[in-house]
Parts: C-alpha cells; structure tokens; sequence
C-alpha cells in the first residue's frame, strides 16, 4: 500500500492490478478494474490471506505474462507503455518458473524482487530484470518499511528513467550455425521492410562467413521463391546488400507445408551451403501473418526428422495450434500483433537464434514429406515425363537451376500412384531414360531421384527424336502410363538450345497421340520455335536466363494441372480434371517388426521403413488403418488400428516409437497375438465388413519358437501375410510366414530396406478385385508382382459369343501379353483386339497348318522373354531374364 500511495495512479497514468499465488494464481484485480487510487487502495485492503503449503510462481509468472499484463487486462505494452512486476516471496517455488521467466523477459516486463527471509533470494535474482533490483526483508514485518526503497524504482520505471535495453548487442561468441528466414511474402511492403530491417541488424551482430554463421532467405505465397542461399554471400557487407533488394509480393493464400518442403529439398543441400551433415546446428525461422491453405504437419515432422531447429513467429490470422505443429516446442512459437516490434524487442528470437542447438539427425534432406496438399488442394490426376535437354547448352553450371525448377513442380503435385505419376528423361544426340511413370510410387522417391541427376552431356540436341521416343518409350501402359483410363498425357520439355532434326512434325504427331506438350526454354534456345513445339503457343514459357527457371513454376503450375488434350482447346478453354471416386480403398494394414536388442542400432532403419510404406496409404478411419506391434520374448503393441484417426497422427506416432527390447524372438507368440488381438473387431479390424487385411512381419532374426501354425491360423482367417528378413533371419521361416514365396522378402542388411518398401506399397495399394485376381495368381503360381513377365496364347477358330473387349483390356491393363491364333472361321478384327498389340496375331487356314507359324511364334516368345522386362515391367527389380510364365 505504501508503494501505491507514492504512485500517480489513474486510467491514463499508472494502471495497478494484485495477484496471489500458492498452489494456483489467483487474481485479485486487474489493471482495468479500477479506475484511481482510492478504489486500488480499497481494494488491496479488503485482501484476504488463503492459505496453502504450495507456492507454484512459475504458474504465477505464466499467469501474469499471458493474461494479467494482456490489452484485454488493461495491459498497454503495444500503445508503448512501460511494463513493470513487483513479486514478493517468501520461500523457493515448488514448481518450475523458467517457462514463465522467459516470456516476460520476451515481453520485456521490468521484474523486481522482494526476498521475505532470504531463501529464496536466488530464484528472484534469476527472474529479477537486475540483480540490484531485488530487495530483502527479514519477516513480513518488515517489508512495509520497504516501500520507500521500491517506490523510486518503480517511478523509474514509469518515468522513463529505468528502460530494458532492446537493441541488437555483438554476438561475438555465437557458434557455426545455419540460418534460414522463411518469409510470408504476401504481408505487404510495411512488414516485408520491418522484417528485411530485423534481418540486417540480425546479420550485423553475426560473425557471418562460411565458417561460422551463414544466412539464407526464402520468400512464399502459395508457392517457394529463393532469395538467397546459405552460401551466397560470406561477408556481412554482400549479406545485407541482398538483403536490400527482398521485396513483398502479392498472393492472398499461402502455402507453409509447400514453403517448408521446398526448404528441406532446395536450401538444407550441401551444394546451398548446409552444413547439416557436418553437424552444424541447422535453424529456420518461419514468419507469416497467415493460415496455411495446406496441411502443415508432415512437412514441418520431416525437417525435425532431419534434425532442424524450427521456430514459429505469426501475426494476425495465423494460427498459434498450426505454427506449434511446425516449431520444435511450443516455447518457440511466438505471436505477435504486429511484426514491428520486433524491431524494438529483438532479444528473445535473436537470442534462440544465436544460441539453440540440438543434436543433429544426418538424414538426406530428400527424405519424407508425403501428401502436401495441392496446388488449391484441387485433386489431380496426370502422368507427366519430364524431358530434359542433357547436352552443354544447359551444362552443370545451370543444371542446379533446371533441378530447383522440377523439384518446385514436383512439390506442388499430389505424387502417388492414383494421383499425380512422374517420368524423367533427359536427350542430347540420343535419349536416357532416368525412370518411367511407374518407377516411383511418392514424391519423396521422385525427389530424390531428380536430386541425383547429372547431365548426359554432348554438344548437339536432336530433340524430335527424343520426343518421338519419349511417345513411344515413357507414354506406354507398360510403363505406367494410364492413357487408356482417359488420364491426361503431359510432356514437359526443358531445353537451352537448338535442335539440330525435325521437331515440328513429331511435335504434331505427340498431339495427335493425345500428349500435351509445354515447353520450358533459357539461354540459346529458339523461343519462337518453341512456341510452335508447345501444344498451343501460350504453353511455351522462355527466360533469358537459367537462374529465373524457377520463377517459372508459378506461372506454369495452373495450365499444367488443367489444360486437357482436346486439339481445339485454348488455355483459356481450361477444365479442371476430376478424379473419379476410389470405391474398396479400405484395408487394414498392421506392421510386427522386430523390438530385440539385437536391432537396437538399425531401429532408425525399422521406422522408416514403416513411414515409407504407409506414406502413400489414404490413411483415415474409414479407408486405410494402421497398427504396430513390437515383439522379442513376448510382443508389444505401440498401437492399435483404431488408435489415430489420420495420416499424421499416425505419422506421428511411427516417428516417436522407440525400440522395446528384448534378447530374442518367439515371434510365433506374436503371431497369435496379431490373430486373436490385434486383428479383432474390438482394436479396429473391419474384416468383418469385408475390409483386406494384411499384416507385414518384419525381423532381424530367427524365432525360438514355431511360427507355421499361427502363420498358418492368420491366412486361414483370410490375413494377407508378407515376411520380411533382414540379417539373421531364417529364410525358411520368412517364407512359412508368407502368404506365398512371392511374398517373402530377404536383404542383407537393414539399410537395403528401401528395395522391398516400394513391392510392399503395390501390393497393398490393389483395389479390391485387383487384389483378389493377384492372390489367385499367385497361388496358381503366377510370378506377375516379381517383375516376371506373363504371356497368353490364345488359340480358336471362332468368332465369340461375348464380348472379349472388356476382359481384353484388362490383361492389358495387368500388363499380360497376349497372341491370338485364329484357324478358319476365327475373327481376325477380334483376334487383334486381344492381343497386346496388333502384331501379336496370327492366322491359319486349316489346324493342320498351325506348323508353319510356330518358328515365328517361338521367335516371338524368345523376343518377349528377353525384352519384356523393360518393355513390360520397367523398374521392377530380381526380374528373371528369359523365363517367363507362358499360359496356352
């Protein structure tokens, strides 16, 4: 009270609220409550004391940071006016009080301390703004004598005289460290100014330089833009000349998960000046004053997979629960009205990023993100091949240009089998194919992949004969593509020179096949010509220089979604493709994997196995569930099918699983527990409803125990089952496990787990009837999912009663190849529609004549067993050369 009688207390001078804390804070008046000193005085004598063993302050601290001191308190820290907490305490805190320190030291709140006793003189010197500023009494008799020693300060305070420094000090000692700023580019040119100011006076406190601190800049709106790379500049000086030349630019919606993604796989490479595989402590501060358009949580789980430190700093319609998805904790998340302030109170953000570090996961920064949202979250269907000018027009020098370029599309696209298929191949004097349609079922693969491409190199383009190969090579059902499903064809050609054959005419006959082509040109490249090539001019798109490809994905990314193929349409005519509606996607899909000690240190391996399996999966309660079971002695379930709901949850909880332990398997044990409780209706099995049921079993070793009778109880109970052996584990037990050998899987070491995680998606992607076609397959002894190809002969010498199209085109699409004999009255027209292709029919007169085509029939099968399995089943691995499965 005597405190209060000194100050000038009123509604436009100084506010006063009074809080008490024990177990919990309890709030007396706030600093709106009362209007003058009288009442305040009044109010402070009608206090009672409570009472309690308990002294929680740094739930107190909290309390005061978040509500007691906020504008719907009577809080004025954004009108400018000066913030100041007296906390009197007579004993040390019972709970933690670091928490609320650091958030009213980030407010910039001037605390001062009243000691009652001495005990607790160290806990107020730590929360205290300086230790000069805690005052100590011997009882609580005393402390009303104190008030003529704290009211001077307290008018300090108000008056201006006592102020919290805010301004940017030397950070001398700062460690090597990498800093990327992820800007909302769409907060106008007031913010984008503050934040580009905050940035250099940042960058001035920094040792800057390759060896120690380095700076990089990305900007994003629904789309990624670098600005500048960690290794761009090594000096201060350059720095922030950069630096002066970021400028807002506009959008009305952003992208975070994109924005985050296109961090880890442009920025966070070695090539950019990461030094993520040295161990150097790798920070991303991500700014934005809105909610993202698309899901956030995958991409910001697999840079924290990766090691990255993210914080989270968001203003006016950002939310707080979405940038606490992103940061690594939820004490780096910081909300502010206005991004300004943070040119006035710097110290906390500019202190984590001069000081956090954590340990560093050396994880590619290709690795998983699945299921970013698409462009305007539309859901597309397309197959698109890349085709890449490999020759020294573009050279190494600008491929890393040509590379960010492809990944920017990439990111935006919805890649998975049913969705979005990509190709890549690259042509000079001839064409490479660097994988088909079918290669890679996730972005995460695909990206991967783009990442390690190296020029072909060679100094002359013929590029008709690469388009004319790429229809004839990549557009293939064979190799992925799904033009017969009526999925739109797209060819996207990237070129930097001229080309030396004809383009126009084969330009014309991949139109008439159905195929749009754009074309994407810099450096020597004909603009003009191209413009003819592309199938309407406006899809040609040319920069006079490399570096500004990846400003193209902006503008390319509507038309390369929605344009269709018909020959009259313009890109104005523009229709959006639907994706029909996928009917049998449900399944349940449980993983028992190895929880011995004896995996201890390929755990990693284990998980992301699991994550690249599932990545792909329409993962919700009503499609695709997920459970996981460890087992050793005894199993251990981490989780059931009904546990999460969705896709991240689930995500989630595959990457915070830690290994159980154990000294060895009965995983035959185990296998009784996936049957009698995992796979039951009460944890989430719908086998009931008819739901496919799988179950991969995944070891490092051999069982102790019998695994053929439980194994055996599961397939009986209709469980499709897939063994997985790595290292020590028991072939012959991985088989018994199986649904049949072709669904046992052995390597060497867990690190080659990657080979078996893309046959394990197929399988467990098959629709329904697909699937059901597969297993009957596979126990009539088909080896179709091996890579081994699968041939049909048929002979008549009618013409059928039904109609053999539909059935025809099915084996089509399950890349069976088929040869039709027709003797006598057999119907040529039909036979041709059954076979693979139109040269696979042949025909006789008499059945006494069928002698005479058997040399070109052998010649046939000896052309197929040697050529089909690139021509038919590109990608697919451990196919047998010259032994396929032949049906008559």
């Amino acid at each position: 009270m005597k405190v209060i009688e000194g100050l000038d207390v009123g509604r436009d001078t100084i506010r006063v609220a009074v809080a008490l804390y024990s177990a919990d804070p309890e709030v007396q008046f706030f600093l709106n409550t009362y209007e003058n000193k009288a009442a305040v005085l009044d109010a402070v004598k009608a206090i009672q004391f409570t009472g309690n063993n308990e002294a929680n302050l740094g739930a107190a601290l909290e309390k005061v940071a978040e509500s007691l001191l906020s504008p719907a308190s009577g809080g004025r820290a954004e009108e400018g006016v000066p913030q100041a907490l007296v906390v009197i305490s007579a004993g040390p805190s019972n709970d933690d009080f670091s928490a609320g320190d650091r958030a009213l030291k980030a407010a910039s709140v001037i605390t001062f301390g009243v000691v009652v006793g001495g005990t607790a003189t160290a806990e107020l010197e730590t929360i205290a703004t300086d230790k000069s500023f805690v005052l100590s009494a011997p009882d609580f008799r005393a402390v009303a004598s104190m008030g003529d020693q704290l009211l001077p300060y307290i008018n300090g305070v108000a008056q201006g005289t006592i102020v919290v420094l805010n301004e940017f000090t030397e950070a001398l000692e700062v460690g090597k460290r990498d800093i990327i700023f992820l800007i909302d580019s769409t907060m106008g040119a007031t913010t984008i100014n503050s934040l580009r100011e905050f940035i250099k006076r940042f960058v001035d406190t920094m040792p800057i330089g390759p060896d120690q601190v380095q700076v990089g800049v990305a900007q994003f709106s629904n789309a990624a833009r670098l600005e500048i790379d960690l290794n761009s500049y090594g000096s201060k000086e350059d720095l922030n000349a950069a630096l002066g030349r970021l400028k807002p630019r506009p959008g009305q919606v952003v992208n975070i998960g994109v924005a985050l993604d296109f961090v880890r796989t442009n920025m966070l490479r070695a090539e950019k000046g990461s030094r993520i595989q040295q161990g150097v402590p790798q920070l991303v501060l991500l700014m934005t004053s809105k909610k993202s358009s698309d899901s956030v949580g995958q991409a910001a789980e697999a840079l924290q997979r990766m090691g990255v430190l993210t914080l989270a700093a968001g203003s006016k319609t950002a939310d707080e629960q979405e940038l606490k998805q992103i940061a690594i904790d939820e004490n780096l998340v910081f909300m502010l009205k206005d991004f300004r302030i943070l040119l006035r109170n710097p110290r906390m953000i500019v202190s984590l990023l001069s000081t956090l570090s954590g340990v560093v996961v050396t994880e590619e920064p290709t690795e998983p993100v699945v299921d970013i949202t698409t462009v305007q979250t539309q859901r597309v269907v397309r197959d698109i091949v890349f085709m890449v000018d490999g020759s020294s027009y573009i050279g190494g020098a600008n491929l890393p240009y040509v590379r960010d370029f492809i990944v920017g599309v990439v990111n935006l696209l919805d890649v998975r089998p049913d969705r979005v298929r990509i190709g890549l191949m690259q042509f000079a004097e001839n064409p490479k194919i660097e994988f088909y349609l079918n290669t890679h079922k996730t972005k995460q693969d695909v990206l991967a992949r783009v990442d390690q491409l190296r020029l072909m190199e060679g100094s002359a383009l013929n590029t008709g004969a690469a388009m004319d190969y790429a229809l004839t090579n990549m557009f293939q059902a064979s190799t992925g593509s799904r033009k017969r499903q009526g999925v739109q064809q797209v060819l996207l050609l990237i070129t930097g020179g001229p080309s030396q054959d004809e383009v126009k005419k084969i330009a014309d006959k991949v139109a008439v096949a159905g195929v749009l082509t754009f074309t994407v040109s810099a450096g020597q490249a004909d603009e003009a010509y191209l413009k003819t090539v592309a199938f309407v001019p406006n899809l040609a798109y040319h920069e006079s220089r490399f570096s500004s490809l990846p400003s193209v994905v902006e503008q390319i990314m509507t038309p390369l979604i929605t344009v269709v193929g018909d020959t009259d349409i313009s890109v104005t005519d523009i229709e959006i493709t639907k994706e029909p509606a996928v009917v049998g996607g449900e399944r349940d899909v449980a993983f028992l994997i190895d929880g011995s000690d004896n995996v201890r240190a390929d755990f990693p391996y284990i998980r992301d196995f699991i994550i690249k399996v599932i990545e792909p999966l329409d993962i919700g309660q009503d499609r695709v569930r997920i459970s996981v079971v460890q087992h050793s002695e005894r199993p251990a379930p981490n989780f059931y099918l009904n546990t999460y709901k969705n896709k991240a949850e689930v995500l989630r909880a595959v990457n915070d699983l830690r290994l159980a332990g154990g000294r060895s398997l009965n995983t035959g044990m185990a296998l009784k527990l996936m049957k009698d409780t995992i796979l039951s209706p009460v944890h989430g099995s719908r086998a009931a409803q008819n739901v496919p049921q799988f179950l991969i079993v995944l070891t490092g070793g051999k069982s102790k125990d019998s695994v053929k009778e439980s194994a055996s109880a599961l397939k009986t109970d209709g469980v499709v089952l897939f063994g997985v052996g790595v290292k020590d584990a028991d072939p012959k037990q991985i088989e018994a496990i199986s649904h049949n050998p072709s669904f046992a899987f052995n390597v060497k070491e867990f690190s080659q787990l990657n080979m078996v995680q893309q046959r394990l998606n197929s399988y467990v992607s098959l629709p329904k009837e697909e699937l059901k076609v597969i297993l009957d397959q596979a126990s009539s002894g088909s080896r179709r999912l091996e890579g081994v190809p699968q041939i049909l002969i048929l002979l008549t010498s009618k013409k059928s009663r039904d109609d053999v199209k539909g059935p025809a085109v099915a084996l089509k699409d399950l890349e069976i190849v088929s040869l039709g004999v027709g003797v006598g009255d057999a119907n040529v027209r039909e036979l041709e529609m059954i076979s693979f292709q139109p040269g696979f029919t042949y025909q006789v007169t008499e059945f006494s004549e069928l002698p005479t085509i058997q040399p070109q029939l052998v010649a046939a099968l000896k052309s197929l067993s040697k050529d089909t399995e690139e021509s038919v089943a590109p990608g697919i691995p451990d196919v047998t050369p010259g032994i396929p499965d032949l049906v008559g």
